[in-house]
């Protein structure tokens, strides 16, 4: 009985969307045969908008362009460059220098601008951003009576903006310039300012100037000069207006014109469209609404008819999916498509399992973290013991009166706590570390004198950028004078060297102390390994602890007897490791 009131359930479901499904289809294509007109008006204003928003665009670029034409004619380097004849020739050069680095400081903050140039005509001379300084005879240009500075003209496949100094004068007949700025709109810019508007066979747009002269695109397009001459046509039917949307056919195709004028620059923005597009739209919108909703359609009814069968699989399906996370698959997922209960169960089910994997990488995190935080605390535990002993060796430097071995000392020492206090960073170069261990040689070797001698090693080239964490050298160095040198009288010898084999780099520290004997090395070396017990404050313990949480278990210390009779500190990396 339960199961039949199901199925007479989905019966009715069915005939239900199928009616539903009819009802939606006849009221769609009413409604879109019935707005039709309007859909077509709405995507004209969206074009007329975008023509306006562009053209706006176009004309604050403009403006700046105009403005630096200004800033460069006013500039006094120009002025001198074209009224001082007092000028020798090295005062020139550099006049024309400083005026090619202002112009090329102005075309570096546009991208609109492809050259500047600015011509001296009584010279006969023409300063350049593309191409310098160069002697170049000027050539005059038509301009029309009713021309102002800002008018764009068209010259040798180029759109250039001039300003000629003074400008009162030139209309005049035989007028000859004292100087001129010209700047070159860049041929990428204009493509890229075409392209927005629309660059196939349904759509573009072109530039025209006052004069009819058709702005060439790169490359020329003679298939657009049709469309030049069928926008002039509704155009000047029209009046010539400033702002004009009209149509037009052209070669048997009807187009949608709209074009916006500058008249401050003599440049009017032509954008046209195939108006079968336009008048299109509305019939595929409905054609691609119809076929969506068949599609709907028969989804929907193939997922009513399953569904009615479908009860028990969902089931067993959420029932493994839980059999498997208590085995550890955490990747498991289980989807379901009909908006039911059970699309409800599964994502329930998906967003747990993704839960506990958010917490089991959270965990993760915070134990890299705690690792990261024990790192600091152990680099926290290295200071430096011999501050005191500093200031009595400068104390009795100061009695004899050794003032030059003071300031040695002094810039030593305050290097030393300058890369305490400022070396921020936890894991460094090991070429700073290096560094910072020679400097606290060179302090101890002010303090010991001839008594101890160092014989210190070149780091490798391939080594210096390794990133190491922070004191790992100078303490090892410090433990060779604090322990190893505490019994010498004379002829004390540390050494370092650098060796590099595979992928691994050793740095050897070693002495001729007291140090080496099997004993001492022996309980040393418990020291290292003991991180928590007597030794955690040890200063190589505290050397190995770091190493190994940065580079792993092949990392760490190796402590043997010397060649030269006393210790031998061993410190080794990983370096297919970073940090």
């Amino acid at each position: 009985m339960e199961k039949q009131g199901m199925v007479s359930v989905f019966k009715k479901l069915y005939i239900l969307f199928v009616i539903i499904i009819g009802v939606i289809y006849i009221s769609t294509i009413l409604i879109f045969l019935k707005y039709a007109q309007q859909q077509r008006d709405g995507e004209i204003n969206a074009m007329r908008t975008t023509v306006l928003h562009n053209v706006s665009s176009l004309e604050q670029q403009l403006d700046i362009i105009y403005d630096l034409e200004k800033n460069l004619v006013s500039d006094s380097r120009i002025s001198s460059l074209a009224y001082d004849i007092s000028l020798n020739g090295y005062e020139r050069s550099q006049l024309m220098l400083g005026v090619i680095g202002n112009m090329q400081s102005f075309q570096s903050m546009n991208n609109i601008i492809g050259d500047i140039t600015v011509a001296f005509p009584m010279q006969e001379m023409e300063l350049s951003t593309a191409e310098g300084y160069r002697r170049k005879e000027y050539v005059s240009r038509e301009r029309a009576k009713d021309i102002t500075a800002r008018n764009l003209v068209y010259d040798q496949g180029q759109v250039q903006m001039e300003l000629l100094y003074p400008l009162t004068y030139s209309t005049e007949e035989d007028y000859v310039p004292d100087f001129g700025v010209c700047i070159t709109l860049a041929e990428d810019y204009l493509q890229e300012l075409i392209a927005l508007f629309g660059d196939g066979e349904q759509d573009g747009a072109f530039f025209v100037l006052d004069d009819g002269e058709k702005i060439q695109l790169i490359p020329e397009d003679e298939e657009k000069e049709p469309l030049l001459d069928c926008w002039y046509q509704a155009w000047t039917k029209k009046g010539g207006t400033e702002s004009f949307l009209g149509k037009g056919r052209c070669q048997g195709t009807g187009y949608l014109f709209v074009s916006e004028n500058l008249p401050r620059y003599g440049i009017t923005v032509v954008v046209y469209q195939n108006g079968w597009g336009i008048d299109g739209a509305a019939a595929t919108a409905l054609l691609v609404m119809g076929v969506v909703l068949l599609v709907i359609g028969g989804l929907f009814s193939a997922m009513i008819f399953q569904t009615n069968t479908a009860v028990n699989k969902p089931l067993k399906k959420v029932v493994q999916a839980f059999e498997q996370v208590q085995e550890g698959n955490l990747e498991i997922r289980i989807f379901h498509k009909p908006q039911d209960e059970f699309q409800y169960i599964y994502s329930s089910f998906n967003k747990m399992v993704e839960r506990i994997q958010e917490l089991i990488e959270n965990v993760r995190e915070q134990g890299k973290l705690l690792q990261n935080a024990e790192l600091i605390q152990l680099q926290s535990q290295i200071n430096p013991h011999f501050l005191y002993n500093s200031f009595y060796l400068i104390r009795i430097m100061a009695k004899n009166e050794s003032y030059e071995q003071i300031t040695q000392f002094v810039t030593s020492l305050a290097r030393y706590y300058r890369f305490l206090n400022k070396e921020v960073d936890q894991n460094i170069p090991l070429s700073r570390e290096v560094e910072h261990m020679e400097n606290y040689i060179d302090i101890q070797q002010m303090r010991f004198g001839d008594k101890i001698t160092v014989d210190r090693g070149v780091l490798p080239e391939q080594a210096a950028g390794y990133r190491v964490p922070k004191l790992i050298l100078q303490p090892v160095i410090e433990n060779a004078y604090n322990y190893g040198m505490a019994n010498i009288l004379k002829d004390g010898r540390i050494r370092v060297s650098y060796q590099i084999e595979a992928a691994f780099l050793t740095i050897v520290i070693e002495d001729n102390g007291g140090g080496g004997n099997e004993e001492n090395i022996r309980q040393m070396q418990e020291y290292i390994e003991d991180y928590k017990g007597r030794a955690a404050g040890h200063a190589l313990s505290n050397i190995e602890r770091r190493l190994k949480l940065a580079f792993g278990e092949t990392s760490g210390i190796l402590l043997e007897k010397s060649d030269m009779g006393g210790l031998k500190v061993c410190l080794r990396f990983d370096m297919s490791i970073q940090i």
